[in-house]
């Protein structure tokens, strides 16, 4: 399926959805050489190749799911790379960010910020004939992509917050803790030491492959484990082709990898894992062993894990959503993240009333509920 528009000033832009994975490979070159120019947003990992290959392979098989990747072409010239797919949610076929409900922020891959709008209006055009409508989750408020489909007419809405750990403006540890409130690193001291005192714990950076999969297995567990115990669910989790994307991602090469553990000698106190890309971390999925709970493992363990990222040259942190404490006190930096949505059809302006407005009333309600009745409906969910 092409589409073609042509603006004032400009050469026709052509807009190719590309939806098997020979054809990526032979974008890929190309395509990565657009997300590194980070033109969109500053954090473009889950628009990258390797990360949406595997995304594709771990949901090769899931009923409903297409890939759509928009590569966006000035004659022969690759301007954009917008990785989206169609899925079906009830009566309706929604076009989506590729790798949700897995990806952390939507994005476009663009060889300037000045393509965004023509990027935009072209797919925008195609996709009205294929799709009844547009959702897209965790768009950076003010990127380019924000910014153009915003002119375009589509809704966003607020949705979180997500947190960012900026070190560039420091030269060194020291220079960075002086950030941080001198009662908050009193207190870390304090806790500290009393956890060394309790335990004889080592702090680690796991980067070897089958250390890896043992890390990104545990973690897993643990953490469906407390989605379990406190009454909560995820998208992800409940997706069959989640736990396939953490089998693969260790034999992923590509993929910046990389995990932190706080252990003693006999069990995991605090542990995580993420990906490094261009010279970011982008921490995906922690755990908390709640036999610490008392050291406030997890504000100690981020604590490390920034200082191992210092001395592994890394710039940026990307803390992800939601803004919550612990993560607040070794920052003041936040980005805004909306919901975006479009209606084609008047089956996508029926799923848009159900998104914007019955599933936040569902979360209200599941808020509201005792925690006995969240914990078995939840489980329901998860099993089912």
């Amino acid at each position: 399926m092409n589409a073609r528009v042509r603006c004032a000033g400009s050469n026709a832009l052509r807009a190719e959805f590309v939806t098997g994975l020979d054809r990526l490979v032979r974008l890929a070159p190309q395509w990565e050489m657009l997300n590194a120019r980070a033109s969109d947003h500053d954090a473009p990992f889950f628009q990258s190749y390797a990360w949406i290959r595997q995304v594709i392979e771990a949901r090769a098989s899931a009923p409903n799911f297409r890939p759509m990747v928009a590569a966006i072409w000035r004659g022969d010239e690759l301007v954009g790379v917008w990785p989206l797919a169609l899925a079906r949610r009830g009566v309706a076929r929604l076009v989506q960010s590729l790798d949700d409900p897995f990806g952390q922020f939507s994005g476009i891959a663009l060889r300037s910020s000045a393509d965004a709008r023509e990027c935009v209006a072209v797919v925008l055009a195609a996709l009205e004939g294929e799709a009844d409508g547009l959702h897209l989750e965790a768009v950076t408020s003010g990127s380019a992509l924000h910014t153009a489909l915003r002119e375009r007419g589509v809704r966003g809405v607020p949705s979180q917050e997500t947190v960012v750990v900026d070190l560039r403006p420091y030269k060194t540890l020291q220079e960075f803790r002086q950030t941080v409130g001198a009662k908050t690193r009193k207190n870390m001291r304090n806790l500290t030491n009393r956890l060394r005192r309790a335990h004889d714990v080592l702090h680690s950076v796991v980067t070897e492959r089958e250390a890896l999969r043992s890390l990104l297995q545990e973690v897993y567990g643990t953490r469906f484990e407390w989605m379990h115990r406190h009454g909560r669910t995820s998208p992800a989790f409940r997706d069959d082709g989640f736990k396939r994307l953490m089998q693969a991602l260790p034999d992923a090469d590509d993929a910046g990898l990389i995990g932190f553990a706080l252990r003693s000698p006999d069990a995991t106190v605090s542990a995580q894992w993420g990906f490094t890309y261009g010279r970011r971390y982008y921490a995906y999925m922690s755990a908390l062993n709640p036999a610490f709970a008392e050291f406030s493992a997890g504000r100690l363990h981020l604590g490390m894990v920034i200082e191992s990222c210092i001395d592994r040259g890394i710039e940026v942190l990307e803390l992800m959503p939601p803004a919550v404490d612990y993560k607040m006190e070794w920052t003041d930096l936040t980005r805004t993240l909306e919901t975006m949505s479009a209606s084609f059809s008047f089956k996508g302006r029926v799923m848009a009333g159900v998104t914007e407005t019955v599933i936040p009333a569902v979360r209200r309600l599941s808020r509201a509920l005792p925690e006995g009745l969240r914990r078995g409906l939840v489980r329901r969910l998860n099993k089912s």
